[in-house]
C-alpha cells in the first residue's frame, strides 16, 4: 500500500468515527432533553396545583366570611324567628307599623337549595305597594309554608347569597322559634377541591 492509499484509509476511518461519535452525541442530547422536558412538565404541573390549591383556599376564607357577616346582621337585626325548618329561617324583621303582627315587608326567608347548593334570601322590595304588603296573623300563619308558596314572586324576590353552599345546620336556643334569642348555624362550603365548615352564633334583637 502506497502513501497516497494509506493516507485515504486513514481519512476515511476518522470520518466513520467522527460519523459514529456524531450520532451517539446526538442520541445522548435527545435523551437529555427529553428527561429536562419531563421535569419541566412536572414542575408545571406541581406549580399550577400549588396556584389552584392557593386560589381555592382564598375563594374559601372569602366565602366564608361573606356568608358568616350577611347571616349575623341578618339574624342580630331580627326581633323574632317564626319558623325554623330543614336549610330555612323564616325571620320576622321589625314591626316597622307596630300593629303587632307581621307584614310581608317585614319578612325575611334565608334558605339553602339542596339540588343547587345555593344560599338565598327573600325579602320583599323597598317599593312594595302596600296593597300588597299582605298582614298575617301571628297566632295562626304558618310562616314556613306561607313564604315557601311566594318565594321568587315579585312581592318576594330571591338574593343569591352563595354558591357551593353543601350543607346549612340552623339550631335555636329554645324549642318555641318565637321565644328563641340565639341562632348557632353550621355552613359546609366547597371551593375547587377545598372544603371548609363555617360556625357561627348570633343573637336576635328581640325588640
Amino acid at each position: 500500500m502506497n502513501r497516497n492509499q494509506t493516507a485515504w484509509s486513514t481519512k476515511t476511518g476518522r470520518a466513520r468515527r467522527a460519523r459514529g461519535m456524531t450520532l451517539i452525541e446526538l442520541l445522548l442530547a435527545v435523551a437529555g432533553t427529553a428527561l429536562v422536558a419531563a421535569a419541566i412538565a412536572a414542575m408545571l404541573v406541581a406549580t399550577s396545583y400549588g396556584t389552584e390549591s392557593r386560589t381555592d383556599m382564598r375563594e374559601l376564607i372569602v366565602k366564608h366570611k361573606a356568608i358568616s357577616t350577611r347571616l349575623s346582621a341578618a339574624i342580630r337585626s331580627a326581633r323574632m324567628v317564626l319558623e325554623q325548618g330543614d336549610g330555612y329561617i323564616v325571620l320576622w324583621l321589625a314591626d316597622t307599623n307596630e300593629d303587632g303582627q307581621p307584614n310581608l315587608a317585614e319578612l325575611r326567608r334565608l334558605e339553602r337549595h339542596g339540588a343547587t347548593n345555593a344560599l338565598r334570601s327573600y325579602i320583599a322590595p323597598a317599593d312594595l305597594d302596600e296593597t300588597d304588603n299582605t298582614a298575617y296573623d301571628l297566632d295562626t300563619t304558618d310562616f314556613g309554608t306561607e313564604t315557601d308558596s311566594i318565594k321568587g314572586s315579585a312581592n318576594f324576590p330571591e338574593a343569591l347569597w352563595a354558591t357551593d353552599v353543601t350543607g346549612w345546620d340552623l339550631t335555636l336556643d329554645d324549642a318555641d322559634a318565637r321565644l328563641a334569642r340565639l341562632v348557632t348555624w353550621r355552613l359546609a362550603l366547597r371551593a375547587g377541591d377545598m372544603t371548609d365548615t363555617a360556625v357561627g352564633v348570633a343573637a336576635l334583637r328581640n325588640e
